[in-house]
């Protein structure tokens, strides 16, 4: 529950502790002052609630847009694995091919 600063009566305080009128007068106000300064700065439940539902929001739009991301990117990868595996066996054809030349013409001059 929210109080409201009452310099007078911490000024009181202050004196009855033995402070000095003007001091105890000067620090219940630089006090007082703090106070106020500090409450503009104060939000409401509602507004702090309003402000959670829009971080909450762009939180789930980012969560979307990554999963979104990493599905792209599984898709290359699963492309360039493909590739990959493509580029192999053709190039183990070629290889074979060009052994199985060799192999030939090394019976026909050998």
């Amino acid at each position: 529950m929210a109080t409201m600063f009452n310099s007078i009566r911490a000024s009181r305080e202050l004196e009855s502790a033995g402070a000095a009128k003007p001091l105890a007068d000067a620090i219940a106000t630089m006090f007082g002052d703090s106070m106020v300064t500090s409450r503009e700065d104060l939000v409401t439940k509602d507004y702090l609630r309003g402000e959670l539902a829009t971080v909450n929001t762009e939180i789930a739009r980012v969560r979307t847009e990554i999963a979104s991301e990493i599905g792209t990117v599984r898709t290359e990868i699963a492309k360039a694995k493909n590739d990959t595996i493509r580029w192999l066996i053709a190039s183990q054809v070629v290889l074979i091919s060009a052994l199985g030349g060799m192999m030939s013409l090394m019976r026909a001059f050998g």
